[in-house]
């Protein structure tokens, strides 16, 4: 939680130590082993998470294929704002990609902060704000079917992925399989 506590000051640049008590209060800390589901599609969000170490995707099934749609990072929510605002089943899994420890605060309780306060607040409407830019540069990017735009998207604005994440994850991703993303590759260096 301290860890926590020290980035929403650094974004911040104020003390939190008025608000910090009862905010941490409402904080759940967990941990998921990798390939554990955080969250399932079939359930409704009411919750936010916030992934403080670890990487976590957004996935879903069809026809037997593996989709995965966006990948989070320590320091990221992850939650599906959609589905917590609207009280509607979410679109997709939340699975730990490797192990992830992260925080979940309710999503009424998330709102109240994110709209009333001056500390917490503006940390919250900060993270909201790289949130849908990020889903929005993993929308664009997974609108190209070439897989070398994919993959050096990822080469480049999330190199963490790329070493910490097993290659059928990076597969799921492009949407290929994990044995043409290796072909890719060894293509890809031989050049």
């Amino acid at each position: 939680m301290e860890l926590l506590k020290h980035e929403i000051e650094k974004y911040t640049q104020l003390s939190l130590n008025s608000e910090w008590e009862e905010f941490s209060s409402k904080l759940t800390l967990s941990t998921a082993s990798k390939r554990e589901i955080i969250f399932r599609q079939t359930e409704i969000c009411n919750e936010v998470i916030y992934i403080l170490k670890g990487i976590a995707a957004s996935e879903y099934n069809i026809e037997d294929k593996l989709i995965i749609t966006r990948f989070f990072q320590e320091r990221n929510l992850c939650s599906n704002m959609v589905s917590a605002a609207s009280k509607t089943i979410q679109s997709d899994n939340v699975i730990a990609i490797t192990d992830v420890e992260y925080i979940t605060l309710p999503f009424d309780y998330f709102m109240n902060i994110y709209l009333h306060s001056d500390t917490i607040g503006v940390f919250l409407r900060k993270k909201i704000l790289q949130h849908l830019i990020e889903a929005k540069n993993f929308i664009s990017i997974k609108t190209s079917a070439d897989t070398e735009v994919q993959y050096a998207f990822l080469e480049k604005d999330y190199p963490e992925i790329i070493r910490k994440t097993a290659s059928k994850y990076i597969a799921a991703f492009i949407g290929i399989t994990p044995e043409a993303l290796s072909r890719f590759l060894k293509q890809r260096h031989s050049s």
